[in-house]
Order: structure tokens, then sequence, then C-alpha cells
């Protein structure tokens, strides 16, 4: 088991983003084969795509408080000034190891 971590608004952003691009061409798509007018797809599409986003994001932010099937590590509110290297990483690895925190090898 690994230390969680939250999940920083830019990657929910582009998330966010990506999943959008998909499926509003989808949304597009859709829209076209109903309305043969490729000016009114495109407007369905767009105005659904930016709508969808925000929520999206909003969605993810509100998850991040709710604590449902999240497991708290004692170690994941330390700060941390820097990513750890791999000689680091190690060394606290083992000492969790002594600790009983992890039985991994």
């Amino acid at each position: 088991m690994g230390i969680q971590s939250k999940e920083a608004h830019l990657r929910s952003i582009l998330k966010a983003v990506s999943y959008r691009l998909l499926a509003s061409i989808a949304t597009g798509s859709i829209a076209y084969v109903f309305t043969r007018r490729l000016d009114i797809s495109l407007a369905i599409a767009s105005v659904e795509a930016v709508a969808k986003v925000i929520c999206y994001y909003l969605h993810e932010r509100l998850w991040s408080f709710i604590k449902i099937g999240q497991k708290d590590h004692p170690l994941s509110s330390l700060p941390v000034n820097k990513p750890l290297e791999q000689k680091d990483m190690e060394e606290v690895r083992k000492k969790l190891k002594d600790l009983g925190y992890i039985s991994e090898d």
C-alpha cells in the first residue's frame, strides 16, 4: 500500500478537458445525426463541453473532501519540500519496514 496523495488542481482540469473533448465529439455527432446541420451541432457540442468541464471539475474537487473508500496513511500529512531521491526513498522504506508500517521488501 502506498502513501495516499491528493490530486492536484491542474490534474483535475486536464482530466476534465480531455474527457470532455471526447464526449463533446460524441455529442456533436449525435446532434448532427438529428439536425443534419453542422452549425447547430457544433454549437450544442461547444456549450455542452464548457458547461460539463465546469461540472466535472467541481465534482472532482468535491470528491476530494469525501473520505468514503480512502485510507489515510499517517505519513500523508507530512510536508515534503522536494521529491524524494531514490536513495532517500530506500532509506524511508527501510525505516517504515523496521517500524512495522509496511511488510514489503
